[in-house]
């Protein structure tokens, strides 16, 4: 419900007006990367976007028109955004990278590119001429004064997909649905207008967009924000900038946390005061148990409560939220059998060699549904792993342009989300994404897992793994192979620790093709939301992009005197009951062999996007995202 003598937006442009006018003077911190501040008050902020509309519209953009949006800093995408939907534009996020930018642009039929003067350059790697509109250009406008008309139901702006390369998939988001996931996140978290947001997440993200700048500017909230840059050179910024600022909000995504924990020393933390945290919520990947023990280690000592930490599920689809933890609790993971969730089944165990580890993401938020079904639709009861789907206000209207993937993940007001999962009592669980599934003779294991079993190879350094299965194009066996970020290995050190985790995923699966390649932390494409993109690595593998690596450790080990993996073959000893879980459905649901499809008709991308856009990322090195 909105404060007593707060007006109800009906557009999402209303949200900034009515901010701007109720309280001018509230103000957006942008932290630059050597600390310093600068800072914009509501009031500037409007006034800045109604220049930028009026010269959108002195362009002649027509409203209605979709309009890529490409900006480095936050204070610049800002007045982009409010500006296009002042003029009655669609805008559309993209993070500043050919790539990325490239396929988008092409999709929407080569739309004029709003760019500052940091991303003017990437338009010369697109194909054909592109229209460029500069914001230095825009902010010297007259204000437009005429608003052009809009409804609730006309499209706000369009989400992209984080895995959007090659094929777009454009999320349509209307004015309704965007307003009302607004109130479901402020009801869900409880927000006051005492509330302090910090944050480093990009803008291009639907949890960076929507999560830390939409919801904030609709509670009237001071917003703190760092660059993702910054962030991700330096981790510590932001947490300084939270104690600094008193902030009571926090967003980040598991890698954030992982990140933290490697890169703020030991000093910084000691130096910390987080007691101000009122949440902080963790979503936009899959969530490592291991991974959030670490941080709350660290965090709790400097004054973190233990209840603030929520682990929190949503997606673009979704326009963000979808689920929330009750406020007041403790997080902590889910113990569960490991072979009764091969089979489908959600069974209690105790901590051991027969568990899984998984968190709790909580119940739905305020009027949005989950259900769980099967691969023919049709509900599963509670504790039974199937496919997530989502009813409530707050979904969207379809993928633009795009009436066939529509249909299939938009069914009948319900939305499948490609997430696996199951839930207990009103709570849901995801288990993992429906395409990052593992084929071992006929079997099918979810990736985090295996990549977890290789984590916990002693003397393997800290970093990213990325697990995934492939077939054989001359044997039709499988094949599993699993990256791990090292850079520059010594063979001596490195080839004993290698073999080690290829045996422990070999005896986990209980099949012998397993292959451990070490790579540089570059070498691991991810999402826009951090996401790690196992299909794009399936895809160079499949074409020998990685052959190189093999023989460089094939060489140290005929050097080293070391015998590798003799067996490559298709014999199988059979599944491990102490291995990574297999999905599927024998205990719970119709299906008796569990979901056929897995890993091969996944929702995201579909692997490289077109060459000729490049591959040089703008952002930090992979300890952190490419795109961030």
């Amino acid at each position: 419900m909105p404060a007593p003598g707060r007006r109800t937006p009906v557009t999402l442009l209303d949200v900034l007006l009515h901010a701007a006018e109720e309280t001018p003077g509230q103000v957006v911190v942008h932290v630059r990367g050597d600390g310093g501040e600068h800072t914009v008050t509501f009031a500037e902020l409007r006034d800045d976007a109604l220049r930028v509309a009026g010269g959108l519209h002195a362009a002649g953009l027509e409203p209605g028109t979709a309009v890529p949006l490409l900006a480095d800093l936050g204070e610049d995408f800002q007045p982009m955004f409010w500006g296009a939907l002042a003029a009655g534009l669609v805008p559309v996020p993209l993070a500043p990278e050919a790539r990325r930018v490239g396929p988008v642009w092409e999709f929407l039929g080569g739309p004029a590119v709003v760019v500052d003067d940091s991303t003017a350059p990437l338009l010369a790697e697109l194909p054909g001429p592109v229209r460029a509109l500069r914001l230095g250009a825009l902010r010297e406008s007259r204000p437009l004064r005429s608003l052009p008309p809009r409804n609730p139901g006309d499209l706000a702006f369009l989400q992209f997909s984080s895995g959007s390369t090659g094929t777009p998939k454009g999320v349509e988001l209307t004015h309704e649905a965007v307003l009302a996931n607004l109130r479901q996140i402020r009801t869900a978290t409880a927000v006051t207008s005492e509330d302090v947001v910090a944050t480093w997440m990009p803008y291009f993200h639907d949890m960076g967009l929507i999560g830390t700048h939409l919801v904030p500017m609709a509670a009237r909230l001071k917003q703190v924000r760092l660059e993702p840059l910054t962030f991700a050179k330096r981790p510590a910024r932001w947490l300084e900038a939270v104690a600094r600022h008193r902030a009571t909000l926090l967003s980040a995504a598991n890698f954030a946390l992982a990140l933290a924990v490697r890169r703020v020393p030991d000093s910084v933390w000691a130096a910390l005061d987080l007691s101000s945290v009122r949440l902080m919520l963790v979503g936009a990947e899959p969530i490592a148990p291991r991974v959030w023990r670490e941080f709350t280690a660290k965090a709790g000592p400097a004054g973190l409560d233990a209840r603030a930490m929520l682990p929190v599920y949503g997606l673009a689809e979704a326009t963000l939220a979808v689920s929330v933890p009750p406020l007041g609790e403790i997080a902590a993971p889910l113990c569960l059998h490991r072979k009764a969730l091969g089979r489908g089944r959600a069974v209690p165990a105790e901590p051991g060699p027969d568990a899984v580890e998984l968190m709790d993401v909580g119940r739905p938020v305020p009027d949005c549904e989950i259900r769980i079904t099967d691969e023919a639709g049709e509900p599963l009861g509670d504790r039974c792993v199937g496919h997530i789907e989502v009813r409530g206000p707050q979904t969207a209207r379809g993928y633009h342009r795009s009436p066939d993937a529509s249909a299939t993940a938009f069914r009948e007001g319900w939305l499948r989300t490609g997430d696996l999962g199951f839930l207990n009592e009103g709570r849901l669980c995801v288990t993992g994404r429906h395409k990052d599934v593992v084929f071992v003779g006929g079997r099918t294991f979810h990736a985090p897992d295996l990549e977890e079993t290789v984590a916990r190879t002693p003397g393997l350094p800290a970093g990213t793994v990325a697990a995934i299965g492939s077939t054989d194009p001359d044997t039709g066996s499988d094949r599993v192979v699993a990256f791990v970020q090292w850079a520059r290995p010594d063979p001596a050190t490195a080839l004993p620790v290698l073999d080690a985790a290829a045996a422990r995923v070999r005896e986990a699966l209980g099949h012998d093709d397993v292959r451990v390649l070490p790579l540089p932390p570059g070498a691991f494409p991810r999402t826009t939301s951090g996401k790690l993109r196992r299909g794009e690595m399936r895809v160079r593998f499949e074409a020998g992009g990685y052959a190189a690596v093999e023989e460089r450790l094939a060489a140290a080990r005929t050097e080293a005197g070391r015998v590798g993996p003799k067996e490559y073959g298709s014999k199988g000893r059979g599944s491990n009951e102490d291995g990574p879980k297999e999905s599927g459905s024998k205990e719970c649901g119709s299906n008796e062999d569990g979901p056929k499809e897995y890993g091969s008709k996944g929702r995201g991308s579909k692997g490289r996007g077109p060459k000729e856009y490049g591959s040089k990322g703008r952002g930090p090195n992979e300890d952190g995202p490419k795109e961030y």
